[in-house]
């Protein structure tokens, strides 16, 4: 801790000007600067650090290690998955990244009023038809952006209500950091260059982190921006 360095750096100064305690400048400069590097020393442990994040008290599988057995009400259970609502009576057809994501806006969606959704997973090999338009709900993460473009390229008419870097990058969202990632694909044309650069640093930021209003919050914006669209969109066979 820099603080405790400091304190000692501080003592031993005046230890040394003790040394030279018959030389009246040298001994007089020694401990002042000994007693100004305890008392900010001292000042730095006082000073409470300013956090930039929300900090992980735990890791997810030490989590689960010891909380794990809990059935608490209100919590999604594990591989709630998606909601297989029949897609032509669906307002959206909802793309995630994850099923965690799918999950909760499962979970979520009778609450925030958008309950006649069709949530698939894409990581689950579930996928849309061609010239359908979607809603894409995911991670700020290299994967999760390069669904929007993997989709566009299946030939979908992507609406992307997800995270991106510039969306969270700053404090109040709990930031993953890992190793130095690569990216599944060119992005370019989906992301400016510090959001780039963002996503190969190893930094992430999941949906399911959101509280359940933010993130609802965002698939029915991104829903209302698919509305006007959907109603020029092709009708499913009866």
């Amino acid at each position: 801790m820099a603080s405790n360095g400091e304190i000692g750096l501080g003592v031993l100064m005046i230890l040394v000007g003790l040394i030279f305690v018959g030389i009246k400048v040298v001994f007089a400069l020694f401990v002042t600067l000994g007693v100004a590097l305890i008392l900010a020393g001292i000042l730095g442990r006082l000073r409470r650090p300013r956090l930039t994040g929300r900090v992980l008290a735990l890791s997810f599988d030490e989590f689960l290690s010891r909380f794990g057995s809990l059935q608490l009400e209100g919590l999604i259970p594990p591989g709630g998955g998606s909601a297989a609502t029949d897609i032509g009576a669906a307002p959206a057809t909802i793309v995630t990244d994850t099923s965690d994501t799918a999950a909760m806006i499962t979970a979520n969606a009778e609450r925030a009023e958008v309950s006649a959704l069709h949530v698939i997973v894409a990581s689950d090999g579930q996928s849309a038809a061609p010239d359908t338009r979607v809603v894409v709900v995911h991670d700020a993460s290299p994967r999760g952006c390069a669904l929007v473009q993997d989709l566009r390229d299946l030939g979908m008419d992507v609406v992307d209500g997800g995270l991106r870097p510039r969306d969270v990058d700053g404090a109040g969202h709990q930031v993953i950091e890992g190793a130095p990632a690569r990216l599944p694909r060119d992005l370019s044309a989906l992301l400016e260059p510090d959001e780039i650069d963002w996503l190969l640093s190893g930094r992430r930021v999941e949906v399911a982190t959101l509280s359940p209003e933010v993130a609802m919050d965002r698939v029915r914006a991104a829903i209302s921006q698919a509305a006007p669209l959907l109603g020029d969109a092709p009708q499913p066979a009866r």
